[in-house]
């Protein structure tokens, strides 16, 4: 979704560089046919799975008992479990929320919405909203928090924010929807302070969460917390018998963590509690356009706990590589630890974000000093120029705990 909808401004805003496209329309059910494709491409392979000697049962799962689950008709029993089962949409408890959609269903709706309002200001509603506007749609985000991405530095959320107003998102943030009400095509959000907003599509976006409901598994005694199951680091739930990986572990919800959780989670399960999840270093990648990233520790966060920091911050703007290419526009947040000039953090908005972290996050795991970093020659043009000089000494605040 997030591609198409880049790749279709990318066709409407052509002439830019030098290729005209007339009469530029969206196919959404072309849009929806490459999601199923590349959805159904990702899949596990059955027979692969099986090569390597597992039983393979595809079907919906339900805890019969603590050591049984029934796939349909399937009934399959183990001395352990393993629960890596993916969460659900968070549902707001909002009058009238029948009338609303959830994020799982508005990336296949039948129809493409002409307007949308999304509830919600964290990583999936910017996304949808970044991806739905650049598709052509009227997007209004409401969020409850004064700004978006409570998990970012106000700083990096409020430069993203500005990108998306530019590019004709609406934001409705500190706000408190009181109900929904309307007809299918034009749903009107009414906030507490008494203005409305409408629109043809309302979106649940607040989240996601595992359950053990999802699972029939909510009598077996499994506990709870943040947004899935309780997990010693082990990933070892409450019922000891069974572990918890992913989405379902409730700890960080990104495909690499789950993968790599799975492979924690099964060793643990198979010989014994030996191997714990190391997720010290992290990296979190948001993808509207431009992209939104984060590893290791915020500025406030190296101050809560203590540590006498530099920051350097950055507006990329009028960079080379982004001039040229069209993608200008971007902030680094740097994080250093005083004492050893080693990068504690990173928070960047980019059109590369995805890439760049990546660097910042092997250079908190290696422990590589910044003036090391700083001393690379870079590629240029390239997004990563700005990020190595980000490292240089000339651009630091001092920040005392």
């Amino acid at each position: 979704m997030v591609k198409a909808g880049r790749v279709h401004s990318l066709v409407r805003h052509a002439a830019q560089y030098g290729s005209v496209a007339d009469n530029v329309r969206l196919d959404w059910p072309g849009v929806l046919r490459r999601q199923r494709e590349i959805v159904a491409a990702f899949q596990p392979p059955v027979a692969g799975l099986e090569q390597l000697g597992a039983r393979v049962t595809l079907g919906r799962a339900r805890f019969l008992d603590a050591h049984t689950v029934e796939v349909d008709s399937t009934r399959l029993a183990g001395d352990k479990i393993l629960i890596a089962a993916g969460s659900e949409p968070v549902i707001l408890d909002i009058p009238g929320r029948e009338h609303a959609i959830t994020s799982d269903d508005l990336l296949f709706l039948p129809d493409f919405p002409p307007t949308l309002t999304l509830f919600g200001a964290g990583a999936i509603a910017l996304e949808m909203a970044s991806a739905f506007r650049d598709l052509g749609s009227e997007v209004t985000v409401i969020g409850r928090e004064a700004e978006i991405l409570p998990g970012f530095d106000a700083e990096v959320a409020g430069y993203l924010r500005t990108i998306l107003e530019a590019k004709g998102v609406a934001f409705r943030l500190d706000a408190r929807v009181a109900r929904l009400d309307g007809r299918p095509g034009a749903i009107t959000a009414r906030l507490e302070d008494g203005s409305t907003v409408t629109s043809a599509v309302t979106c649940l976006a607040a989240g996601r969460r595992f359950h053990p409901r999802m699972l029939g598994g909510e009598g077996l005694g499994l506990e709870t917390e943040g947004l899935g199951l309780k997990v010693t680091p082990y990933l070892r739930s409450s019922v000891p018998h069974i572990y918890a990986a992913g989405d379902a572990a409730g700890r960080r919800q990104l495909t690499p963590v789950a993968a790599y959780e799975g492979g924690i989670a099964a060793l643990n399960a198979l010989h014994g509690d030996s191997v714990t999840a190391d997720e010290a270093v992290v990296p979190q990648v948001i993808f509207t356009t431009p992209e939104v990233a984060s590893v290791g520790l915020s500025h406030h966060e190296a101050e809560a706990r203590g540590i006498k920091c530099e920051v350097a911050r950055h507006d990329t703007r009028g960079a080379s590589n982004g001039v040229a290419s069209g993608e200008d526009g971007g902030y680094l947040e740097l994080v250093f630890d005083g004492a050893t000039q080693r990068l504690r953090g990173a928070q960047i908005v980019s059109y590369a974000a995805a890439e760049l972290i990546q660097l910042c996050a092997l250079a908190i795991r290696t422990g590589a000093s910044a003036d090391a970093v700083a001393a690379q020659i870079s590629v240029h043009p390239s997004h990563g120029e700005r990020l190595l000089k980000a490292f240089g000494a000339d651009l630091r605040d001092f920040c005392e705990p």
